[in-house]
């Protein structure tokens, strides 16, 4: 989650001394206001969520230059921009805390004024740091809220007051400071900065190690621990830049000597990074938001992600295995391999905050972001001691760096979710929620799989654009209403969008994952992309599987659960094959569509598509099989 921003944290030589100190100072009074909040009572709403905005505006504003500009005007205008950011919020916090509602009716001028420096400023940061593509979605909202009552038929409103639409949004708690806001600044942030702690104390290296000890030799050994230690890794930080950037480090060089073209090696670990954000404890900024939408725990949505979260990995591990059974790939010798218990016996200590984070959420039920403060609370003097004992010494720099950069990752992640409470509140003043969801169940033609695919098709075309967040939040918000006709469970409904909108984190020409492991590879970021998206398609099964089957969603008893995930695993093994075109031996062309139907069959439940389904599999593997013995 940490690193969904862009990445443009370090202003390096485009600021001065006093400008990285003061950077360092917000970023450090943000940690402490944060962890201060988490682990006693929030405040009120709305200071809140407007000092988090002061803190992330003033420090985002601060760390990325305007390249555009000279450097002093850039300098200068960051300093103005950055205090501007302070004034607007901090203004909100003193004045609307309890404002009353004639004061959203008849604001002031300085309202109208503070709100419109607000919305503009939030523009500028999401621009520099999310592109240009959010930012130009939410001003289209605006200007479609002011004109709006000019368009004809069925886009028309009734029409508001300029002054009205900016008092919706700054002062009332459903527009800028609305729900997305809140995750921000109570949830998210703090698990940001869990994996900022777990990251710089070393929990990479020791996920990794984990991963090598346990799989390491079997065929195809270095894909399969880039798969492995990816979804390890995904536990802690929720993001796929981060993920690409720590495991693929050493997973694709290692990929790439073991065999593996450096396209298809970069491609695997970009795909295995962005499942860091559909896997739980820990997932991606969207799953909180998520939750308060839906108006329950956040436990109850990581609990619901859990199996589809395995799926997930699976379908990646069948693929890795495919592929190297094909290239005729060996596993690593177990003499290079680190020994499990010389692994567990170093790094222990970052098994603790995973086990103190599921207690809190799962059996004592805190609020996500007091569960993430014990957790990470509970990591650093386990940490310490162990640093005492090894080494005889004391280090407060690494903990630090890890609240300066969780500061520095948050503040992407708080800029977007204030634009996209923008989007939401203009959404529901004009109700143009509601003529989306009729225009989509329109063109649906009373097809719930038909629905799926557009809300699928939906989610990925925005995400070439946008932010996973931006993107859930915008599809959820028009077209899960939509899905919540046709019979899905809100849960499920949500799910199903949050699951498209981060595989389109792999999807050109915007795959920041597949850019950050094309880099480490040494191959076209493109191509990469391309590649990775192909790797990812037999897992894009599994959200189809979880909306028909809601047993994948752990909803039933166990023995209901386990009726499903058999076929599920089938149905991913059956797509996987059709992508490879390798089982037991090469495929041939009707071999590898027979597999592909079986995959799609095995997305409707019942034991006659089921039955189906497991013969056309047996089909394409029998002549396979009987090739393979003969040559044998």
């Amino acid at each position: 989650m940490a690193a969904e921003q862009s990445g443009q944290g370090a202003e390096g030589e485009d600021s001065t001394p006093w400008m990285r100190l003061a950077a360092r100072a917000i970023a450090l009074a943000m940690a402490c206001f944060q962890l201060y909040t988490a682990f006693t009572v929030t405040f009120s709403p709305m200071i809140q969520r407007s000092v988090h905005l002061a803190f992330a505006l003033s420090l985002l504003f601060l760390i990325t230059p305007a390249r555009e500009l000279p450097r002093v005007a850039d300098l200068a205008l960051r300093w103005i921009l950055a205090a501007a950011g302070v004034a607007v919020t901090v203004y909100a916090a003193v004045e609307f805390t309890n404002p009353g509602i004639f004061r959203v009716i008849d604001p002031t001028w300085l309202d109208i004024a503070g709100g419109t420096i607000l919305l503009l400023l939030l523009l500028e940061a999401t621009r520099r740091t999310a592109g240009p593509s959010l930012a130009i979605i939410a001003l289209a909202f605006v200007v479609y809220a002011v004109f709006g009552a000019s368009l004809p038929g069925f886009l028309g409103h009734p029409g508001f007051e300029y002054t009205a639409i900016i008092a919706s949004l700054y002062i009332r708690l459903e527009g800028i400071f609305g729900t997305a806001t809140g995750a921000s600044a109570t949830y998210v942030y703090v698990f940001v900065l869990f994996g900022a702690v777990m990251m710089r104390m070393g929990g990479g290296e020791f996920f990794i190690d984990l991963a090598r000890a346990l799989i390491g030799t079997s065929r195809g050994s270095a894909a399969k621990v880039s798969v492995f230690a990816s979804a390890l890794f995904a536990t802690i930080t929720g993001t796929g830049p981060a993920n690409a950037a720590a495991v693929g480090v050493v997973t694709i060089p290692t990929m790439i000597r073991s065999g593996y073209a450096p396209r298809i090696a970069a491609a695997l670990e970009a795909a295995a990074s962005v499942g860091g954000q559909i896997t739980p404890p820990i997932m991606g900024a969207s799953a909180f938001i998520m939750a308060d939408l839906l108006g329950v725990p956040y436990y109850e949505v990581a609990k619901a992600a859990f199996i589809p979260a395995v799926l997930y990995f699976v379908s990646l591990f069948f693929t890795a295995d495919l592929e190297a059974a094909r290239s005729g790939l060996k596993g690593t010798p177990r003499a290079e391999l680190p020994r499990l218990s010389d692994t567990l016996r170093k790094g222990w200590h970052f098994l603790v905050p995973v086990g103190v984070l599921v207690y809190y959420l799962a059996i004592v039920q805190v609020s996500p972001g007091r569960a993430g403060a014990y957790a990470a609370a509970a990591f650093v003097p386990v940490w310490m001691l162990r640093e005492w004992v090894v080494q005889r010494r004391v280090v407060w720099r690494p903990i630090l760096d890890a609240l300066e950069e969780a500061s520095r990752g948050a503040v992407m992640i708080a800029a977007a979710c204030a634009i996209i409470g923008v989007v939401m509140n203009i959404t529901d003043l004009t109700g143009l929620g509601l003529k989306f969801t009729s225009l989509i169940l329109g063109y649906s033609g009373g097809s719930l799989f038909v629905l799926l695919l557009l809300t699928a098709v939906a989610a990925i075309l925005l995400g070439t654009g946008l932010p996973t967040t931006a993107t859930y939040l915008i599809v959820a918000i028009l077209v899960a209403p939509a899905l919540a006709k046709m019979g899905v469970p809100l849960l499920a409904a949500h799910l199903f969008v949050f699951y498209f909108g981060v595989i389109s984190d792999l999807t050109p020409p915007t795959a920041v994952s597949c850019y950050v492991a094309a880099g480490i590879a040494g191959d076209s970021g493109m191509r990469v992309s391309f590649a990775a998206t192909r790797i990812a398609l037999p897992a894009l099964v599994v959200p189809f599987m979880f909306v028909y089957s809601p047993e994948l969603l752990l909803q039933g008893s166990f023995v209901d659960v386990m009726m499903v995930m058999v076929p599920t695993l089938l149905g991913l093994l059956a797509v996987s094959v059709a992508l490879i075109g390798w089982m037991s031996g090469p495929l041939a062309p009707w071999q590898r569509v027979a597999a592909l139907a079986a995959g799609v069959l095995l997305i409707f439940p019942g034991w006659e598509s089921n039955v189906a389904a497991a013969a056309l599999l047996l089909a394409a593997w029998l002549p396979s099989r009987l090739r393979a013995r003969g040559a044998g």
